[in-house]
């Protein structure tokens, strides 16, 4: 692993929600490579809700005020945001683009080679009450790059999920990124048996190459329900982020309602960082 890194191309999912701030606070404290492109994007509606229902509609000019309006927030929004995080080494931009939030990142992700996306946990919709907003839970699924979702400001401590599957060598290669460099990294694995023996488990083998690597990560092995038992290891130890793949050796392609990674995303305090392969 390589810790000096290239420039990343980052994409900043923001809305004005509480969450939202929080990925800005993540954000500005992190120390980005040189030469690195933050984008901070923001979404409002195409239409105004109703507009266009037959015989039930709102006059043209009205709806064209109301749609001229959101814009206008969306772009205050999105200029405030990147305020916030700017800084003289790194190129921050920012964009109110019309359609779907979820939609409106992953179009993104795909259109500017991103290696990053970073969204809060909850939104402002209507189910702020759920475990994962339906826009974060959206973009995890459909996005070719690795997914951030915040929940804590920072990334000191980090902890990686290995079953020594490819989704977990995948998501362990992100911890070259020279944003970790200064991050506390423990690799945990779990058995749903006592199958691993405690001197060759995926954990030594992803410790061995951290440790190769310059770093000198701690290993934890536990028995058990694996998504309990990362979640556990998360709290236990305090981390601020999960890092994981999203496919095991279950099989399946996405982060699909049952998963580890789903249950993992949707339970544990902390950040999570996703690696999705692709099928």
């Amino acid at each position: 692993m390589d810790f000096r890194g290239e420039p990343m191309r980052v994409l900043i999912g923001y809305d004005g929600s509480e969450s939202a701030d929080q990925v800005c606070e993540l954000v500005a404290g992190i120390d980005w490579p040189p030469g690195s492109e933050l984008r901070v994007v923001t979404a409002y509606p195409p239409y105004l809700p109703g507009a266009d229902w037959p015989g039930g509609g709102v006059e043209p000019a009205v709806a064209q005020g109301v749609f001229e309006g959101e814009r206008s927030k969306a772009e205050e929004r999105a200029t405030a945001a990147a305020d916030r995080i700017r800084r003289p080494d790194v190129t921050v931009t920012s964009g109110a683009l019309m359609g779907r939030a979820a939609s409106v990142l992953l179009d993104e992700t795909s259109a500017r080679s991103t290696d990053l996306l970073i969204v809060g946990n909850r939104g402002l919709g209507p189910f702020t009450f759920a475990l994962v907003g339906s826009v974060a839970a959206e973009v995890i699924d459909g996005a070719a790059c690795p997914v951030l979702l915040v929940r804590r400001p920072a990334i000191d401590r980090v902890l990686l999920a290995d079953d020594g599957s490819a989704g977990a060598r995948a998501a362990a290669a992100l911890l070259a990124w020279p944003v970790f460099a200064r991050s506390q990294v423990r690799v945990v694995t779990v058995s749903e048996t006592d199958a691993y023996a405690t001197e060759a488990t995926p954990a030594h083998s992803a410790a061995e190459g951290l440790t190769a690597a310059g770093r000198a990560p701690e290993i934890d092995v536990r028995s058990g329900d694996p998504a309990h038992e990362i979640v556990r290891a998360a709290s236990d130890w305090k981390a601020d982020l999960i890092v994981m793949g999203s496919r095991g050796r279950t099989g399946l392609a996405r982060l699909l309602l049952g998963s580890v990674a789903r249950k993992v995303v949707e339970h544990t305090p902390c950040s999570v960082l996703i690696k999705r392969l692709s099928a």
